[in-house]
């Protein structure tokens, strides 16, 4: 069994939440959208499922990926949808995406519901974010719930069910793409760098325990999970 993680574009690699996985004894298979013959066949060996990437437009055809995310999400099998990810994840579940511009730093701010949400536990109420976006969704899927905001974007998070989250800012990010997401806007600060990155850890960690939960000892720690 694998969480099968679907790379959109360059900006879509696991940095901080691949490490993380693959830390918790996650086995984590990388998926080119771009290659066909590299797509699984169907969900029998499938954990869980990323989809993932920076400026990559949706606009385009990916009906794969989105027929692909409608099955995985029908048999309830985990889905994380992050960044380009969270807007293919929503046309593919029935919203809708449209233009908008955020990119670099943006400040993400949760409501009420997303501060409940356990995959969130540990996030603060606003914080600030990578971003790198120029569609965002303007129509939430059929039952799904908003947990947060960016300036540029109304539903920056958002869920269905238990085990279906997207989130439009990129906590898995490292210090070199977060560095590059915000260049043309300026240098970031060493603060900011490390708070992402802090922020980032956790949240991968959450991933792992609770919506792709493992219960394994790996580098010296054991990483218990509790249903």
């Amino acid at each position: 069994m694998a969480i099968y993680y679907f790379q959109l574009d360059g900006h879509g690699t696991p940095c901080t939440l691949g490490r993380t996985l693959r830390a918790f004894g996650q086995q984590v298979r990388l998926i080119d959208v771009h290659n066909a013959s590299s797509l699984p066949a169907d969900l029998d060996e499938v954990h869980g499922v990323v989809v993932c990437g920076g400026g990559a437009s949706v606009t385009a055809s990916s009906g794969a990926v989105e027929s692909f995310v409608r099955e995985a999400a029908k048999a309830e099998i985990p889905l994380l949808a992050i960044g380009s990810g969270a807007r293919l994840v929503a046309r593919a579940l029935g919203g809708e995406v449209s233009p908008c511009s955020e990119r670099g730093i943006a400040t993400v701010k949760f409501n009420a519901v997303g501060r409940e949400e356990p995959l969130f536990a540990g996030q603060r109420w606003s914080s600030e974010q990578a971003v790198w976006n120029d569609e965002c969704v303007s129509k939430l899927p059929e039952g799904a719930r908003p947990f947060a905001s960016t300036p540029g974007a109304r539903f920056a998070a958002w869920g269905v069910g238990p085990w279906t989250v997207a989130i439009d800012w990129h906590p898995e990010w490292d210090a070199r793409e977060i560095a590059e997401c915000s260049k043309s806007a300026g240098a970031v600060s060493s603060s900011t760098v490390s708070g992402i990155e802090r922020l980032g850890q956790l949240f991968a960690e959450r991933v792992s325990m609770i919506l792709m939960p493992v219960d394994r000892v790996c580098s010296g720690r054991a990483k218990d999970v509790r249903h």
